[in-house]
């Protein structure tokens, strides 16, 4: 059996309708498209899905139509591509329920960032996942974004929950001094069997780390030529031109300051529609479309 969070992990975007209703047969699209090109795993309401964005029913609206969209493509002999579910939010109780939202959905795991007003300390951060293993038994992915969470987890307590909370894998950032000495870091406190897997597409694309996962927003639009990099990294094949262009496009998606306003705009270029993000996420200026129409064409 395969562990979970392991290979290349598509975070597609959530699709609006022009009225901000969430435009579910677009995100099946999405979903689709990345299972037939042969990801690993898809999670939908990230960063990249604007999760926080949404209500507890529009969550679960989601979750429910990504399991049955990825269901869609399984075939007599195919591998099952599991649907992973964030359900990060400001209070433990809410996490709880999106947790078990997620399980009664399907979800084959649950993507956890330690979220709150303030800065949560360690003690805080343990708690919350120990009572989120207790109201669910899915593996659950600490997802650590230190720099909008202002909580870096460190190895001991990550170690700490695998241990205690069924925590199985780490989504970490690549954005960061020394990733090779953290990785080391991890492993020796984590083990063999635990994921570590990188985000940041820039960063991934550019050094192409030899990790269990790579989870990306890009490659939840783009999921044909990201998994050709993907499978070339893991084999030590000469990459092709996927890898140019997909380098050219992270590069102008980080260069637009309203990331997920840019994806909503990269979706749309691919012949994906959807609105723009919702408040307080702005939309990708018509300059910045432009320029990422140019990545896109060049």
């Amino acid at each position: 059996m395969t562990h979970p969070f392991t290979g290349l992990v598509a975070y597609p975007i959530t699709p609006l309708m022009d009225d901000g209703e969430l435009d579910l047969g677009a995100l099946s699209h999405l979903v689709r498209n990345a299972v037939a090109a042969g990801v690993s795993g898809v999670t939908v309401l990230a960063t990249s899905g604007a999760g926080a964005t949404f209500d507890r029913a529009e969550r679960h609206a989601v979750v429910e139509s990504a399991i049955e969209a990825a269901q869609e493509r399984v075939v007599p002999g195919a591998p099952y591509v599991p649907v992973y579910a964030a359900i990060s939010a400001p209070s433990t109780r809410e996490v709880v329920r999106l947790a078990q939202d997620a399980e009664r959905a399907g979800a084959a795991g649950v993507l956890l960032a330690p979220f709150s007003y303030l800065p949560l300390s360690d003690t805080e951060v343990r708690a919350l996942f120990m009572d989120v293993a207790e109201a669910t038994a899915l593996p659950i992915c600490f997802y650590n974004k230190p720099v909008q969470t202002q909580f870096d987890v460190s190895p001991t307590t990550l170690a700490y929950l695998a241990a205690n909370a069924h925590v199985a894998a780490v989504k970490d950032t690549m954005r960061r001094d020394d990733v090779a000495g953290r990785i080391n870091a991890l492993r020796d406190a984590v083990g063999p069997e635990f994921s570590i897997g990188l985000s940041a597409d820039v960063q991934l694309l550019a050094e192409r780390p030899d990790v269990d996962a790579w989870h990306s927003g890009l490659a939840g639009l783009l999921p044909g030529e990201y998994i050709n990099v993907w499978r070339l990294a893991r084999a030590g094949g000469q990459q092709g031109a996927s890898l140019a262009r997909l380098q050219t496009i992270a590069q102008s998606l980080a260069g637009v300051p309203h990331a997920i306003g840019a994806l909503h705009s990269l979706s749309n270029l691919i012949g994906v529609p959807t609105a723009g993000p919702r408040g307080p996420y702005a939309a990708a200026s018509q300059e910045e479309t432009w320029q990422l129409g140019s990545a896109i064409d060049s």
